[in-house]
């Protein structure tokens, strides 16, 4: 794998693009850090956020993040979200991660996924999170929810089993993943 950074242009027609530079510093959008997900918010859209800025977010919930080749990583406990490092107005990549036996992984991120994708400013959140309850008992899945290709997969017999939620960003037209 190779270590850098990606750039995307594409833009968001869920929500306005909050107007950023490669700095990354929170202050642009205070609530990144200081905003407490609640479900009851689950229909709201959300402005997007850069990559840093969901770091932060995370950060500011008392997850322990680090940089892992080209993705920002943050856990707490066996849950984790790794965010593609980028320019881009929002990640090209999320992926929502929980170790353990995969069926035990697959419910604990189905609990994990509502302040995760809160968090990180996801729209649908509550559409990604419905279909991702149906996933429960299944090995893998793929659906598309709003500009994102979101796909659901389960891994057992490696050193790391679990679930795993991944969403792309469909507007997202170069260097939109690791390279």
């Amino acid at each position: 794998m190779l270590i850098g950074t990606t750039a995307c242009s594409g833009k968001s027609d869920d929500a306005k693009t909050p107007s950023s530079s490669t700095s990354t510093s929170t202050s642009a959008t205070p609530t990144a850090t200081s905003r407490t997900p609640s479900t009851s918010t689950a229909a709201e859209t959300l402005p997007d956020l850069t990559a840093a800025q969901v770091v932060a977010a995370f950060a500011g919930q008392k997850y322990q993040c680090a940089t892992d080749e080209a993705y920002e990583t943050c856990s707490k406990g066996t849950t984790s979200v790794q965010v593609l490092i980028g320019t881009q107005p929002r990640p090209a990549v999320l992926s929502l991660q929980a170790t353990g036996a995969p069926a035990e992984a697959a419910t604990a991120l189905a609990e994990f996924a509502p302040q995760a994708l809160e968090l990180a400013h996801v729209n649908p959140r509550a559409k990604i999170v419905d279909w991702l309850k149906q996933q429960q008992g299944k090995a893998a899945g793929t659906t598309t929810a709003g500009n994102w290709t979101v796909e659901f997969s389960t891994e057992s017999g490696t050193e790391r089993p679990g679930a795993i939620l991944t969403l792309t960003d469909k507007l997202c037209k170069a260097n939109c993943g690791a390279e």
